[in-house]
């Protein structure tokens, strides 16, 4: 009830009780009613009256005293969670760009639930920038970027909030704050997929009606578990677009810019050049296969930029151990292909056991220490440019079967072949 509503109930009960209390009087000493409604006759007692008229007006109007916050606001009617969610995954996922989606989104959420604002953090590595933008965020944060380990005595008690939850990783958190005076309560959810380490940033709600946020969590949750999913689609989306921008060129090139590594088609072309010399001065090849233990399991566990930083580590550290002239290059996309121009399988054996030493005393970042397998053969005069390849693969394939770090050498020669 409002308070116009409490007013007008004490101003009836004071008439009502002005009416029956001349009625009780005029039946009691025989006199007009409108005499007693006036207060005219010998025996009314105005002052008295008038007093308890008075008392029995602002006792009616006790309520608005104890809760004056109650009355002043229109009720909230109850939530319908499953249309709300609905009518807000149909704007989230629309063919739109993901910016206008997310912030539309974001306002449906506000009028859902009857916010101050709603501010959106991304996290990168040592800062988190506002995402969107309204008249909250502009009276509380003085820039849209934030660098939480920098001190600054101006900062507002939001941004305080927000860096917390930002060095602090907070998967919720409700705290009460001042802007202006006004009291309200910040609600944070972090942005997190379940197979990642590190959280995509956190969605903070402003409100001056605390319960009724407590009550409609578990559908801001769902809403939260949503955004992740269409600011993670979103990241990736713009990955995949750059790794391709920077392959566009490698139908010409044959070169992976991501790795810095020659791919599998220039490997060939190295192949058939050494082919060709064998062919024609008898000079020595050797072929070493490496495939790394369990990578595909590394790529389920980590995301995409730690392997790709992981497997520029490995090829850095590869060369930095073999000799200028060897030829490193991928063979597939989790399999390296070594060439040895001018040495025989004997120097291939050699090469990875020492490249097994090397990773047996390497850490790398995140993924830690690994093994490989190792599949080698050499070039001889009988062999083609089908023979050499499939005997080499079936070299690393015997060797991935020993469960990995395992070294096998197969030759023309041999009698399985």
């Amino acid at each position: 009830m409002q308070k116009k509503h409490f007013i007008f109930l004490a101003f009836t009960i004071t008439i009502l009780y002005w009416i029956l209390d001349a009625y009780a009087n005029a039946s009691l000493y025989n006199s007009a009613l409108s005499d007693e409604l006036l207060l005219t006759t010998p025996h009314s007692l105005v002052s008295v009256k008038l007093l308890t008229a008075g008392l029995l007006f602002i006792v009616s109007l006790t309520p608005l005293f104890f809760k004056p916050n109650t009355f002043q606001k229109t009720p909230k009617e109850a939530i319908n969670e499953f249309g709300e969610l609905q009518r807000v995954a149909d704007i989230l996922f629309s063919s739109l760009s993901t910016k206008i989606n997310v912030i539309k989104s974001l306002e449906i959420l506000q009028e859902i639930l009857h916010l101050e604002s709603s501010l959106l953090f991304i996290y990168n590595k040592e800062s988190l920038t506002l995402y969107n933008e309204n008249e909250f965020i502009k009276a509380t944060f003085r820039s849209k970027e934030i660098l939480p380990f920098r001190t600054n005595a101006s900062r507002s008690a939001v941004e305080e909030v927000a860096i917390r939850c930002f060095i602090e990783k907070r998967a919720f958190s409700q705290d009460p704050v001042k802007v202006d005076t006004k009291p309200f309560t910040l609600f944070n959810f972090m942005l997190k997929e379940d197979r990642s380490e590190f959280p995509l940033g956190n969605l903070m709600l402003a409100s001056h009606d605390a319960h009724f946020i407590e009550h409609a969590i578990p559908m801001i949750q769902k809403y939260v578990q949503m955004l992740t999913f269409a600011l993670s689609l979103a990241a990736k989306k713009e990955l995949l677009q750059s790794i391709n921008t920077q392959y566009s060129s490698d139908t010409i090139s044959h070169f992976d810019k991501v790795l810095n590594i020659i791919n599998f088609t220039k490997v060939q072309e190295y192949i058939e050049h050494e082919f060709k010399r064998h062919k024609r001065y008898h000079t020595e090849l050797t072929l070493v296969l490496i495939d790394i233990t369990m990578l595909k399991n590394l790529t389920k566990i980590f995301p995409a930029e730690v392997i790709t930083a992981f497997k520029k580590d490995f090829i850095q550290l590869v060369k930095t151990n073999t000799r200028e002239v060897d030829i490193l290059g991928k063979w597939t996309n989790d399999q390296f292909a070594l060439l040895l121009p001018d040495v025989d399988f004997r120097a291939g054996q050699k090469v990875a056991q020492k490249l097994q030493a090397i990773f047996e005393e390497t850490k790398f970042a995140r993924v830690g220490k690994i093994s490989c397998s190792y599949g080698i053969t050499s070039l001889a005069p009988k062999d083609t440019m089908g023979s050499f390849k499939a005997r080499v693969e079936g070299a690393l394939v015997a060797a991935s079967l020993k469960e990995g770090n395992a070294i096998e050498v197969k030759l023309q020669m041999t009698p399985d072949l």
